[in-house]
């Protein structure tokens, strides 16, 4: 009754004030956030300090690289490279919850997501191109015979790895992102690696088609004479991190923007006629770029309040969202491509000195 005696005037001033409290609110925590993901990017910044671009590559290889059963390379006189496959990250998120709804308890949830503007596939397709010829370069400079892809294909058992392939470009959902995967120009791809897998891919690496059995069989279809190679690269643009506790109510997420090719999902995996991975050429930390990307963030936070009254057992529930963006408008694609490329490159090169020095 009292709320329907004030005039108009005082009402609107009064809603103008609540609207004013709640964007100063909302304002407060973007800033807040936007601090906490500041911080993150200089703790992870500092871990994984940027790749020197202006040194040589070799410099640099076996800080980067790491070569398990190396040894075994000396042996390897032809290969066909099977799998070439490159993901292009587009679209992250990471979501928390903290807290549980229990009697006078509280859950609070945030969320973040990071996306790039659409790319341009063509593009994209240009640097998978010239990367793919440059390591069947690499391997025919080792003195190693590359066996064309049309052979490969030829075989009885590159048929039988057709219900795990798929056309190039393919955007899918990942482990952790959305992603276009890029495979060089008349080529199809799989999915090589189970830890970038969402859970129902992540099954069929376990139940459906076992790409490494017919990996091998293609060796025996090839006299045995030739290993094969699957390539793996990842290049992704954003790092983020959830935190959580249901007992202690805290819920937080953090992103920073930082343009990497990842540590250990970027690899050569090479096969034999009895080890679907005779050896294994990885990146053993992450290839950053110097150049700051900033994509576009999301963050949403929640939270969920309960209340029981003894007196009534009745309970009282309340939601309360906010949502804001931050860095629209304002990721450099050019600068994208240019660094990937860069990225893409300096991983080859660098795996390239690693493996002469096996030879």
């Amino acid at each position: 009754m009292l709320l329907l005696a004030i005039s108009l005037p005082v009402q609107a001033g009064l809603f103008d004030a609540i609207t004013d409290l709640s964007k100063a609110i909302s304002d407060g925590k973007a800033k807040a956030d936007a601090k906490s993901d500041a911080d993150f990017e200089d703790d992870t910044s500092k871990k994984f300090p940027p790749y020197r671009f202006e040194a040589p590559a070799a410099s640099q290889s076996a800080q980067y690289v790491e070569a398990v059963r190396g040894s075994n390379f000396k042996s390897i006189k032809k290969v066909g490279i099977v799998n070439f496959s490159v993901e292009f990250a587009l679209f992250k998120e990471v979501s928390a919850m903290g807290g549980s709804q229990y009697q006078g308890g509280t859950a609070r949830d945030a969320t973040k997501s990071m996306k790039i503007p659409p790319p341009d596939v063509a593009r994209l397709q240009q640097l998978v191109d010239k990367l793919y010829a440059q390591t069947a370069e690499d391997f025919a400079s080792m003195g190693i015979e590359v066996v064309p892809f049309e052979r490969l294909k030829a075989t009885k058992n590159y048929a039988e790895l057709a219900p795990a392939q798929h056309a190039s470009p393919w955007l899918t959902d990942t482990k952790d992102s959305q992603s276009v995967f890029i495979a060089p120009t008349g080529m199809p791809l799989y999915m090589d690696n189970p830890n970038r897998a969402d859970f129902l891919k992540g099954l069929g690496f376990t139940f459906g088609t076992n790409t490494r059995l017919k990996e091998i069989m293609m060796t025996y279809d090839l006299n045995q004479e030739v290993h094969l190679v699957s390539v793996n690269m990842v290049v992704d643009f954003a790092a983020l991190k959830t935190s959580g506790s249901s007992f202690l109510s805290v819920a937080s997420t953090r992103g920073a923007n930082l343009h990497h090719l990842h540590a250990n999902n970027t690899s050569y995996r090479f096969i034999s006629t009895t080890q679907p991975e005779l050896m294994f050429v990885k990146l053993k930390q992450p290839l950053v770029s110097d150049v700051r990307l900033i994509a576009e963030t999301s963050t949403v936070k929640g939270q969920v309040s309960t209340q029981t009254f003894s007196a009534t057992g009745m309970a009282v529930e309340t939601t309360q969202k906010d949502s804001y963006n931050r860095g629209a408008g304002q990721f450099d694609l050019d600068t994208y491509y240019r660094r990937s490329g860069d990225m893409l490159d300096a991983s080859r090169q660098m795996f390239a000195e690693e493996l002469r020095k096996l030879r």
